[in-house]
């Protein structure tokens, strides 16, 4: 077994510590022979950690097929002074690996017991919002900027591995070692990604919020304009626009325009058994007042009639939401409306939650 170690040369901007103790963290990336955990081996495996305040990154690679066992015990006996290890579709492929991997050595990986923290799980449910095709981690890499040196897949590398080792040649680790170093160290750079789950998670200032009236196609239209501040910074800028509402974010600044609907609405009675609808007035009213209007002109209150109606400036809103009161076109649309009125201080974050709720949920084609 080869082992490699040097100091990383970068630092991480995303807050670590907001994590965990940053000593107490472990950044981890394997490389393989093939997907199939029993067929297949692990060869290499990358490591990056804070000694102190200085991040260094730890490389155990196999010089045999035999040598793998020698890998995993290497990487068993390094972890466990660490409480969170962090990775990127670990849950999904490395860390079922390794623990498949011990398993055939009597070697146990009790992963069970650390906070496990994968990178890929929250940012590529946000894909839409990063303006991405795939969830691949070279393009979240590309997002942010960020060139690697190492031009293969890893797919790509096992045939290289295989070939040092039938000739030891020792410049074929540079391409193995190279693919396995910009993996782990990427990964302390993507972890600013986290930012955009923070802001949607509700790690966030309201600095301000009002009403603006603006002219658009010689039409009169109005909008709510929000300003945050993020606690996280944003790496790269996001600018994104569904169902009317912009949102523009960078570095610890974002912007949230929401349409305003001006006009009639309906808010529904939820118990329309106790209601008649009244055809000539277009509304619902309850049956204990009921008994004063004539029988020829009222009818038994449908969930699609038992309403009332009002005229007046509206926010939209998305599935459950504890606003009230909500108005809606139907009974049973997701979206809803509450009047503008209703904001105030002490109630816009629990809006701006309610929106970013809808933006995090990918749109269907």
């Amino acid at each position: 077994m080869l082992v490699f170690r040097e100091k990383v040369d970068f630092k991480i901007s995303y807050p670590i510590e907001a994590l965990a103790p940053k000593n107490e963290v472990l950044f981890f990336d394997i490389e393989t022979t093939g997907f199939s955990r029993d067929k297949c081996f692990i060869y290499l495996i990358g490591c990056m950690y804070y000694v102190g305040d200085t991040l260094m990154y730890t490389q155990w690679l196999a010089e045999t097929k035999n040598d793998e066992a020698n890998v995993l015990m290497a990487f068993h006996k390094f972890m466990q002074p660490f409480r969170t290890i962090i990775h990127f579709n670990g849950n999904t492929f490395d860390i079922p690996f390794v623990k498949t991997r011990g398993e055939k050595i009597r070697l146990h990986f009790d992963f069970t017991s650390m906070n496990s923290i994968d990178i890929y799980k929250p940012v590529s449910k946000l894909k839409h919002l990063f303006g991405l095709d795939n969830t691949r981690q070279k393009s979240f890499e590309s997002l942010l900027g960020i060139k690697r040196k190492d031009p293969f897949t890893g797919g790509e590398l096992v045939e290289v591995y295989f070939e040092y080792l039938r000739t030891k040649d020792g410049k074929l680790l540079l391409p193995l070692l190279l693919h396995n170093k910009e993996d782990v160290w990427n990964m302390g750079k993507l972890l600013s990604l986290l930012s955009l789950p923070d802001l949607l998670a509700g790690k966030f200032q309201v600095e301000d919020f009002s009403l603006e009236h603006f002219s658009k196609d010689s039409t009169s239209e109005s909008e709510l304009r929000i300003t945050l501040k993020t606690v996280s910074e944003i790496p790269t800028k996001i600018s994104y626009q569904i169902d009317g509402i912009y949102l523009l974010a960078l570095q610890h600044k974002v912007q949230l325009n929401v349409p305003v609907y001006i006009g009639e609405r309906k808010y529904f009675f939820e118990d329309y058994k106790n209601y008649y609808y009244l055809p000539l007035e277009d509304r619902a009213i309850h049956k204990s007042i009921a008994s004063f209007v004539d029988s020829n002109y009222r009818k038994q209150a449908t969930k699609a009639t038992c309403y009332e109606k009002k005229n007046s400036s509206f926010l939209p809103v998305w599935g459950t939401t504890s606003f009230s009161p909500i108005f809606r076109d139907n009974p049973s649309d997701s979206l809803g409306f509450l009047e503008c009125s209703i904001l105030s201080e002490e109630n816009i974050s629990k809006y701006v939650q309610n929106i970013f709720n809808h933006l995090s949920v990918k749109p269907k084609k």
